[in-house]
């Protein structure tokens, strides 16, 4: 089994440079969500430079929706890479094989159902989330486009997570880079010859399918000794209950984020079209702000995973004392960046229109000062996930979003915009608070799902 383990590109982290081996581990991390979050710039620069502005309005109140079915996916692959790192580090080999089998045939019908579902389900949850008249027909038309990609999301999100729990985190950054490039070309080629959003939305859909086959193929001539043969195929029951024990939580988390995007984008809706334009545009930018925590957080939860794996509970602490520091730097300094260039960066999105880009700057203005604080919330979740204590997830997850619609609902009235802001650095205090005091209780280190000798618990 060791020499098949050595046939793969992967990255033990239970030993070695802590710092050196975070770092280097982040920014594939980082540069592989970084291309991801360009799909949707890509989408909302091209509908709102070479379409029109209720193109790019249509595809703002369209993603809350989309991200909502793909906040499943993600959960999913985070649960399922938390697994994989336990399992890697204990060196667990014959259960890394049933858990790719068992979670592969579960995945493939659940995407294509998903896709089915949303499809059909699209205009009327536009509907829900008031969205304008004006604009529900386009919308439509592109939600239910990309809801046809989800099975291609779903497949390039779990070879991903395969990759990344064995440290390997450079091939799902070459696929995204390649596939980034398509969508882009093909965005530009579509939308001139009159495809309008459906051109959008279909780029997407190619470039996600070229990804996710791509890893497909490399998982198989890298990583063979974690591809089931056809006479290792098989359906465990039980390690689908204890994948969905640990993905449930971190599905209810994102569900929360999303839907509570969904639910403010209907109060945001109801606005008007600049503050629809602005939002969709400020949105994008925060997600590219905030990209460097989230990969520092997904490092952290695998690192944490290998190394509780190994019973290396000091050096786990080590790595997470360090990468939290690391992200409130980097994050404070990109909030810096925004205070002063914030509204040149709109711009660059929607163009020239002035009320838009006043929108998106004035939530902005609250915010930014409020961003190092999701250091915390995406370096301890991370770590907490990655140990096996998911439940955490799910719990700051849904405080956080109910801080949120709480305070949106009390103050939209009286503050319009500005409510958004304040009711979204209130419910990142909120979800902090929770991640701090959960770490520190130490309850995380029982939380284990992998024995050191040998099974799962």
């Amino acid at each position: 089994m060791q020499k098949a383990e050595n046939r793969g590109q992967s990255t033990v982290l239970t030993s070695g440079s802590i710092k050196k081996q975070l770092v280097l581990f982040s920014i594939p991390i980082f540069l592989g969500t970084l291309l991801q979050q360009l799909y949707n710039v890509i989408d909302a620069v091209v509908a709102g430079r070479l379409v029109n502005e209720d193109a790019l309005s249509a595809i703002g109140v369209s993603v809350p929706i989309y991200l909502l079915f793909v906040s499943v996916i993600l959960g999913l692959a985070i649960g399922i890479t938390i697994l994989l790192a336990q399992f890697f580090g204990a060196k667990q080999f014959g259960q890394i094989k049933s858990l790719i089998s068992t979670m592969s045939i579960f995945l493939l019908v659940l995407g294509l159902a998903m896709a089915f579902i949303g499809a059909i389900f699209a205009k009327p949850l536009l509907q829900v989330t008031q969205t304008p008249a004006e604009l529900l027909e386009l919308a439509t038309a592109y939600l239910r486009m990309v809801f046809l990609g989800i099975p291609f999301s779903m497949l390039y999100n779990m070879l991903g997570a395969v990759m990344r729990s064995f440290g390997e985190t450079k091939m799902p950054l070459y696929a995204l880079v390649v596939s980034s490039i398509i969508n882009l070309v093909l965005n530009i080629v579509f939308v001139i010859n009159g495809g309008g959003v459906i051109g959008i939305a279909a780029s997407t859909i190619i470039a996600q399918a070229i990804s996710g086959i791509y890893l497909l193929l490399q998982l198989r001539k890298k990583f063979p000794m974690v591809i089931p043969k056809r006479s290792e195929i098989v359906f465990d029951r039980k390690l689908l209950g204890l994948s969905l024990k640990i993905c449930t939580p971190i599905i209810i988390q994102q569900l929360a984020v999303f839907l509570g995007m969904l639910i403010v984008q209907g109060f945001i809706n109801q606005l008007g079209n600049a503050s629809i334009g602005g939002m969709t545009a400020a949105s994008r930018i925060e997600a590219f702000i905030l990209l460097p925590v989230q990969a520092l957080g997904n490092a952290l939860s695998i690192f944490a995973g290998q190394n509780i794996g190994a019973n290396e509970k000091d050096r786990m602490k080590q790595g997470t004392r360090f990468g939290i520091m690391l992200a409130v730097a980097i994050t404070a300094l990109l909030s810096v960046i925004l205070l002063f260039w914030g509204k040149g960066i709109l711009g660059l999105i929607i163009g020239n229109n002035e009320e838009m880009i006043l929108s998106g700057y004035s939530y902005f203005h609250v915010c930014l000062w409020f961003y190092p604080i999701n250091a915390l919330i995406y370096g301890l979740g991370g770590v907490l996930s990655g140990v096996g204590d998911t439940l955490i997830a799910g719990i700051h997850s849904l405080a956080s979003i109910l801080t949120k619609l709480l305070v949106t609902v009390l103050l939209i009235g009286k503050l319009g915009l500005l409510s958004i802001a304040i009711a979204s650095c209130l419910g990142w205090c909120v979800a902090s608070a929770i991640v701090v005091l959960r770490y520190k209780g130490n309850k995380w280190q029982s939380k284990a799902v992998v024995k050191i000798d040998g099974g799962i618990k």
